[in-house]
């Protein structure tokens, strides 16, 4: 996903999928903190990963890898999938 928002600060970055963190842009926009972590979790349950990159004042753009297929043991393969949407 991309957005064309304010960006995360880059100190901010290390934290963002930390349950219950707000940026310190977030002020006193309506959240809870809580949409990222579940995000992760949630992708990570399924084997996969997500990743982040971001330029304050320019946006965000989020990557979601999930495997294709498990491997014998049921562990997610090497092949991961992107679904990435803008």
């Amino acid at each position: 996903m991309e957005d064309e928002g304010i960006g995360i600060d880059p100190e901010d970055l290390p934290y963002i999928f930390d349950i219950f963190y707000r940026g310190r842009a977030a002020g006193n926009r309506e959240g809870s903190g809580l949409g990222l972590a579940t995000e992760r979790a949630i992708v990570e349950g399924h084997g996969g990963r997500i990743m982040v990159s971001s330029q304050s004042y320019k946006g965000s753009t989020f990557a979601v890898f999930l495997p294709k297929t498990k491997g014998p043991d049921g562990s997610p393969s090497e092949e991961d999938h992107e679904y990435s949407e803008t």
